[in-house]
C-alpha cells in the first residue's frame, strides 16, 4: 500500500490531496495543528515551534517509509511589508521554509523515504510573477523551490523524484483571508483539481507542475514580461489591501 505523508492536510490543497490519496486507496498520515479527515492519521504539531518539530520527527523516525511526502503547509501574512510585525514575519518563514527544510533533513537522515519515491514542495506562482503586498512569504516560497532544486539532484542513491509546485490563486480559506475584500473566488483553482493534476505529476515525476492554462500563460509572462506582470499585480492585490 502506498503511505502518503502530508503537511498542513487538514484543509485547503493538503486535505483535497489527502483524500485523492485515500480514494486511491492509499494510507495517509496528515500532519497539521488541527485534527485532519477522519480516514486521515493525524499527527498534531505547531511546525514553528522546534522542540515539536524534534519531537515530530521522533515520531516519524520509527514509521514505515513513506512512497510520497508532500510539504504542503504554509501561511501568509500580507500587507506593506515595513509595517508588517516582525514576529508575524518569522513565523511565515519558519512554517513555509523552515520546517520542510529540518523535515526533509530528518527523514532522509532517517531513511524514511522509500526508495524511488517523490519529495513534493508546494511553492507559489510568485516565484515567477512576485508578490506585492506579501513580499515574506513570496520569499520563503522563492527559498523553498531553490531548496527543492538542488536538493534533487543529491537523491540520485535512492531514485527520489523531487517536485516542486507552483499554485496560483486557490479556493481556500487562507487565499480568502489574504485576499483584497473585492476578490472573485469563483476565479481561483478548486483545491481538488490541484490535487488531483498534482498527483499525476507525482506519478509521471516530473519535476515541476505550474497547474492550470492560466497560470502557465501569467508564469510565462512574469519571466518574460516581468514589469507586466509586477504592474498587474500591483494593481490587483497591494493598492487594495487595507
Amino acid at each position: 500500500m502506498t503511505r502518503v505523508l502530508i503537511t498542513g492536510a487538514a484543509a485547503g490543497i493538503g486535505a483535497a490531496l489527502a483524500e485523492h490519496y485515500l480514494a486511491a486507496g492509499a494510507e495517509v498520515v496528515g500532519i497539521d495543528v488541527a485534527p485532519c479527515a477522519p480516514k486521515v492519521r493525524s499527527l498534531a504539531c505547531e511546525l514553528s515551534e522546534p522542540r515539536a518539530l524534534e519531537a515530530l520527527l521522533a515520531t516519524l523516525a520509527e514509521e514505515p517509509e513513506f512512497d510520497i511526502v508532500v510539504h504542503n503547509a504554509g501561511i501568509n501574512v500580507t500587507g506593506a511589508f515595513e509595517k508588517t510585525p516582525i514576529e508575524a514575519q518569522m513565523r511565515v518563514i519558519a512554517i513555509n521554509l523552515t520546517a520542510p527544510l529540518l523535515l526533509t533533513a530528518g527523514l532522509l537522515k532517517a531513511e524514511r523515504l522509500a526508495r524511488g519515491g517523490t519529495l513534493a514542495f508546494v511553492s507559489s506562482l510568485s516565484h515567477q510573477v512576485g508578490y506585492p503586498g506579501a513580499a515574506v512569504y513570496a520569499a520563503s516560497k522563492d527559498g523553498l523551490t531553490h531548496y527543492a532544486r538542488s536538493l534533487a539532484v543529491t537523491l540520485g542513491p535512492i531514485d527520489a523524484n523531487v517536485l516542486t509546485v507552483f499554485p496560483g490563486p486557490t479556493r481556500t480559506a487562507q487565499a480568502r483571508e489574504a485576499s483584497p475584500p473585492d476578490s472573485d473566488e469563483s476565479a481561483r483553482m478548486d483545491p481538488a483539481v490541484l490535487a488531483a493534476s498534482m498527483a499525476r505529476a507525482i506519478h509521471k515525476r516530473q519535476r515541476t507542475l505550474v497547474p492550470g492554462l492560466g497560470n502557465k500563460v501569467f508564469a510565462f509572462l512574469g519571466r518574460n514580461l516581468p514589469r507586466l506582470t509586477e504592474r498587474g499585480m500591483r494593481k490587483a492585490i497591494y493598492e487594495k489591501l487595507p
